[in-house]
């Protein structure tokens, strides 16, 4: 039984197109009937998380306050990579307004600018995948039903490519001699790879061999065996493929001028979590 007093009190701040118009969420997410997604503004309790480091680095940061600002996603951890910043920028939009800070500081002078974007213009330059097929034709005639990569998909990856940074580093302050490092640092890119495959595979809905009669290959570990033995042509046709169903097109570089001295130049800003949920 949901309870009266929250119900009254938290209404929707704004509503937004999502760049996959809806499509890839299992379960469904629930959209209004113009296809836009309701944002609701942080509470205080979602602040707090966002300022703790090890919730970032895990990803239970981003699903707790999605759970709370987007309660028509209902499961988080399955959204499309290519939604996953509209909706970030939208909860921060909701939460503190339009205006985004960002410093940025002069290659001329070495000023350090406080520059204010619009969070909107930045959400309006997101490209929609909707009309973007999701399935793919290899020359040989087989068919692959593809998904992007999900918010999970981008948790594992960032927790492994920091686990590998620090294993690396780990490697070369270690006194070993150079044929244990060269044996430690090929372990650790094949655990690399096979990360990627993984998560190539999670992306892989189904299968449909050429002349087939039968239904699509939908078993993972059978994909996951068929990738590891297709031509790296067709692995890399397959996979960018992913990385056109993921992307979100969003712009993320910006006009400055400085303060100081006048110089004018463009300029790029990392758009996540660890930095624009600062208020």
């Amino acid at each position: 039984m949901s309870n009266p007093l929250i119900s009254a009190y938290r209404k929707p701040a704004l509503y937004i197109n999502l760049p996959s118009g809806g499509k890839y969420y299992n379960p469904p997410v629930k959209l209004s009937v113009d296809k836009e997604l309701a944002i609701y503004a942080m509470t205080a309790r979602d602040e707090l998380i966002t300022k703790t480091p090890e919730a970032l680095f895990n990803g239970e940061a981003t699903v707790s306050v999605i759970e709370s600002c987007v309660p028509d996603i209902p499961n988080p951890r399955q959204i499309p990579i290519n939604d996953l910043l509209v909706i970030m920028l939208a909860i921060r939009q909701a939460s503190y307004g339009n205006e985004m800070d960002i410093n940025a500081v002069c290659p001329n002078c070495k000023h350090d600018n406080l520059v204010a974007i619009s969070v909107q213009n930045v959400i309006n330059t997101a490209t929609n995948i909707e009309s973007v097929s999701p399935t793919l034709t290899l020359e040989n005639d087989f068919v692959i039903m593809l998904s992007p990569y999900n918010l999970e998909d981008r948790t594992n990856m960032q927790i492994q490519q920091i686990k590998q940074m620090k294993m690396i580093e780990g490697l070369q302050n270690q006194k070993l001699d150079d044929k244990d490092r060269q044996a430690l640092f090929g372990k650790t890119f094949v655990e690399m790879a096979e990360l990627t495959v993984d998560l190539v595979t999670n992306c892989v809905d189904s299968v449909q061999a050429p002349g087939s009669d039968n239904e699509a290959i939908t078993d993972k570990d059978l994909i996951r065996e068929w990738l590891a033995n297709i031509t790296s042509n067709d692995y890399e046709k397959i996979k960018n493929k992913i990385d056109q169903l993921s992307d979100n097109g969003i712009k993320n570089t910006f006009n400055v001028n400085c303060e100081g001295c006048g110089h004018k130049w463009s300029t790029d800003v990392e758009l996540d979590m660890a930095n624009f949920f600062e208020g």
